[in-house]
């Protein structure tokens, strides 16, 4: 009973806890949201609304990166007690960002509706031009978040999207039958401003001393900050090509109604990729700690013990979802919105290759460790998947989308992330295990054969048995290991 009190009071233990609180509200409200909206607006200004928000995502590479660096890098800065350059990192980055958000009001309502011309749905212009402002000020949103999370205090950054998305929520609930779809933009639009507030009240408690102030500002600290976050950017670019471009090339190629059954396919599978995301996020200030400190053994350790047990939990749980997906969207919305089970099948198997490079990627991006190299080859990814369905979506239609997805994850993200990580640990003359790679190949020779000899609705079961598997037989040999990352606990 002493030990579960002092897990849940530590740091580590209040970011998950919180962090599932935060996911369990989110979500559950937006699963009712979904059908309550879709009584009130039209399929088209529902897959509208669905396109603006992924375009808000260009918010996290226009900054060219320099919120996640301030991330990473004011945690280095904490463990060493350098408060003085913390001011320094801080404003140089947020009066840059002040120019960035009036730039990215333009260049979100060009981008937006150049893809939609000729479309006829009444308030288009207005709706657009009302994300646009969400998106030039959500710039700020991502730089105070970075400070409360660089202090290992995730769990604060979590209550403060909690009450902001209930407000949200409860806005959308008794103003959508009456505004509509423009409603909902100016409420995205509030919410954006009021996080803002919060967050900035929320950091001058946590560190006093830290000021916006425009003496702090530097043009060098500017520069560092730029050539290591432009690196960043680059991949905040690729994960837009991977991600959010899909939602506006179906929009241009099938419809704003084929928009709206994309989102609702997918879900349950980018629900379950959130769960595992948030869990081992959390780890990520720890880790930028551990590395201001030069602590490599116990990385090493949060390394190999994490990567099995991901493998194995990560192919349950997609498998369960592939096998439910159908009926829960029925369920949920109407048969009329699910796309195919060969669509929603690869999307589950892309969204599994992509979490098992997670390990490496908090790793890696919290000690800033060759963020060149993992930028070009997150754009390898996203320039060959966009190549393949450039080349391939008039003779194998929606389903090259996901299936660009699991070839070009495979082979720049989860191969890459193997020798990055061997590197990494290599030059502290630490030598790593990484036998999850040989399940990888494995599962997509599997997957892409059971395809071509259409037993495809078969492999969901065989991707959980071996989730099952790997997890028992990791638990029975290694079990021991998993009590070593108590240190993550008990770190302050």
């Amino acid at each position: 009973m002493q030990k579960a009190k002092k897990i849940f009071s530590s740091d580590i233990g209040k970011s998950i806890s919180s962090g599932y609180l935060l996911f369990f509200v989110n979500n559950i409200v937006a699963l009712f949201l979904t059908p309550y909206m879709l009584q009130f607006i039209s399929k088209e200004e529902y897959g509208l609304y669905i396109l603006c928000v992924d375009f808000l995502a260009l918010v996290s590479f226009l900054e060219f990166g320099t919120s996640k660096v301030i991330e990473s890098k004011a945690g280095h800065q904490i463990a060493q007690g350098d408060m003085k350059g913390l001011n320094k990192s801080f404003n140089s980055s947020f009066y840059f960002q002040v120019l960035v958000g009036l730039c990215v009001i333009p260049l979100f309502y060009m981008l937006v509706y150049s893809g939609l011309e000729g479309n006829s749905l009444k308030y288009l212009h207005l709706v657009i031009l009302l994300f646009s402002i969400s998106a030039g000020i959500s710039v700020f949103k991502s730089l105070f978040s970075s400070v409360i999370i660089s202090s290992k205090k995730v769990h604060l950054d979590n209550r403060i999207q909690l009450f902001i998305n209930i407000f949200n929520y409860s806005l959308i609930l008794l103003l959508t039958p009456f505004v509509g779809v423009v409603g909902l933009a100016i409420i995205n639009l509030v919410a954006v401003i009021l996080m803002i507030i919060r967050s900035k009240y929320r950091i001058q408690k946590l560190f006093p001393e830290l000021k916006i102030n425009r003496a702090f500002f530097d043009k060098e600290e500017l520069k560092n900050l730029l050539s290591t976050g432009i690196f960043f950017s680059l991949g905040s670019v690729a994960t837009v090509l991977l991600v959010k471009i899909d939602s506006f090339i179906i929009g241009r190629e099938f419809g704003l109604a084929e928009v709206a059954s994309f989102y609702i396919t997918v879900k349950v599978f980018v629900l379950s990729q959130k769960v595992f995301q948030m869990f081992l996020n959390n780890f990520r200030p720890h880790i930028a700690q551990l590395y201001g400190k030069k602590d490599f053994e116990k990385i090493k350790m949060f390394y190999e013990v994490i990567s099995p047990l991901l493998l194995g939990a990560g192919a349950m749980a997609i498998s369960f979802v592939m096998l439910i997906n159908s009926y829960f969207v029925g369920f949920w919305v109407g048969k009329d919105f699910f796309l195919s089970y060969t669509f929603s099948a690869f999307f589950g198997f892309w969204i599994f290759l992509d979490l098992m490079t997670l390990p490496s990627r908090i790793i890696l991006t919290a000690s800033l460790y060759n963020l060149r190299d993992q930028s070009y080859f997150r754009l390898l990814e996203a320039g060959g998947r966009i190549l393949t369905i450039f080349l391939f979506l008039e003779t194998i239609g929606i389903n090259v989308m996901p299936i660009s997805s699991i070839i070009c994850c495979f082979l720049f993200g989860n191969v890459f992330f193997l020798f990055q990580s061997k590197r990494y640990f290599k030059k502290s003359n630490l030598t790593i295990i990484n036998y999850p790679i040989f399940f990888l190949l494995s599962f997509v020779l599997i997957l892409f054969t059971m395809y071509s000899l259409n037993l495809l609705v078969y492999f969901p079961i065989f991707l959980g048995v071996s989730g099952m598997v790997i997890i028992g037989v990791y638990l029975y040999l290694n079990g021991q290991k998993i009590k070593k990352l108590s240190f993550l606990i008990h770190s302050k």
